[in-house]
């Protein structure tokens, strides 16, 4: 390996770790603003004595459905951080850091999917209006293909990491 290849190296592996840290702080931020929008929801209608328990369960199943999105990308980015945890050891061709890319960009798919269309209709049935809701701005179409684009890494990387082992095989 070339000095040139060897501080490459290192730099990924530091990159790698300062984006996990990020990540853990992204996961945090999350769930600090999950617990916050869904507690306050859900103690308030537990403990309304103005609130019927039906109303009460309508709404925290509304907070929820609402937070779905949020729970899907928690869940993307923890696949994510575990990759970054092997990327910044030097584990770059296994199959489970793949896997994780992979995950990570099919839970962000179905986070943008429940963002798009699963939250806005489910808030409909729920709260008994009925119809059909997409929500559909740029932002949310450009976030949509950069998880297809990790998925698609994900993949290209599963696929590298079987022919480094076939060819590593053969040596």
């Amino acid at each position: 390996m070339s000095i040139r290849t060897a501080e490459e190296l290192k730099h990924a592996q530091n990159l790698a770790t300062t984006a996990q840290t990020l990540a853990i702080i992204a996961m945090v931020t999350l769930i600090v603003a999950i617990v916050a929008r869904g507690g306050t929801v859900i103690a308030g209608n537990l403990f309304s004595s103005e609130t019927t328990w039906r109303d009460g369960i309508q709404n925290i199943g509304l907070v929820l459905i609402e937070l779905l999105p949020a729970f899907l990308f928690i869940e993307a980015i923890n696949h994510l951080r575990r990759a970054l945890t092997k990327f910044g050891s030097g584990e770059f061709f296994r199959s489970d850091v793949s896997q994780h890319v992979a995950e990570a960009g099919s839970f962000a798919i179905y986070a943008m999917l429940a963002l798009m269309v699963i939250t806005p209709n489910l808030t409909l049935w729920v709260s008994h209006q009925g119809g059909f809701d997409v929500r559909i701005e740029p932002e949310y179409i450009g976030m949509l293909a950069f998880a297809v684009f990790v998925c698609a890494v994900g993949k290209i990387l599963s696929a590298a990491t079987d022919i480094k082992s076939e060819n590593d095989a053969f040596v």
